[in-house]
């Protein structure tokens, strides 16, 4: 399965998308006290969104199994 997800991930976040987008995120805060939920792959999200954008569905909608 994770060699499914990988790949979805280089289809909707290629390597030239993703060198574009990685300086425009920000870095992930230190949550010092811990807690809360972990914080999803950053590229696994930028894929969730091109997919979402193609494919014309709701977020809620995006196959967790493959964007998490």
């Amino acid at each position: 399965m994770a060699d499914v997800v990988e790949d979805m991930i280089q289809t909707w976040a290629p390597e030239d998308l993703w060198a574009v987008a990685q300086p425009l995120i920000p870095v992930a805060a230190k949550r010092p006290q811990g807690g809360g939920k972990r914080r999803a792959d950053d590229r696994a999200v930028l894929a969730a969104i091109a997919y979402m954008v193609q494919a014309g569905c709701s977020w809620r909608k995006l196959p967790a199994a493959l964007f998490g």
